[in-house]
């Protein structure tokens, strides 16, 4: 939510003797205040900044949720990638699975964007994905989100919770 700061400016006298005029409570204000102005408009200003940004987070925990219905899962994988011009394969392990990607481990780390063909050893398949974040250097190496260019939700051979599922609370 954005709040905006306003200054008053400091009352000016009405005439040069520095008097105020007084009107009666039946008589019309000099200075008229403009509509939407006051304290009435600033709460429903925020009010409605409030709607906005709440939309805008439910939009993005859906978001969120659909992505983060992550799998801990260790399988090996090669990596084929081109780097400095030269084509490699690189040994990899996930950390986690998901229907659109993984997140992995390598001994380096590769730039975000990069555009490379993942290998699942375990059953030859490969698929097309690209680093989606920045790599994260941890103690066993570089942990590396990738997401897949088209969603393969049985490329892992495991079936996913369902995007609405959620932890029961009694543990």
């Amino acid at each position: 939510m954005k709040f905006e700061s306003f200054k008053i400016a400091p009352a000016k006298p009405a005439n040069a003797t520095g008097t105020v005029a007084v009107h009666p409570p039946s008589a019309t204000p000099a200075h008229p205040k403009p509509a939407g102005s006051g304290l009435g408009a600033i709460a429903n200003a925020a009010s409605a900044a409030n709607k906005q940004a709440s939309a805008q987070a439910a939009a993005q925990t859906n978001e969120q949720r659909a992505k983060s219905q992550r799998v801990l899962l260790r399988v090996k994988a090669n990596i084929h990638v081109a780097l400095q011009g030269k084509q490699s394969t690189i040994e990899a392990t996930t950390l986690s699975v998901y229907n659109q990607g993984a997140t992995i481990v390598l001994k380096q780390g590769l730039p975000t964007s990069t555009k490379l063909v993942l290998e699942h050893l375990g059953t030859k398949e490969k698929i097309n994905c690209r680093v989606s974040k920045a790599s994260r250097e941890m103690p066993e190496g570089f942990h590396i989100p990738l997401e897949f260019d088209a969603p393969a939700p049985n490329f892992w051979g495991i079936a996913f919770p369902p995007a609405d599922w959620k932890p029961h609370d009694d543990m």
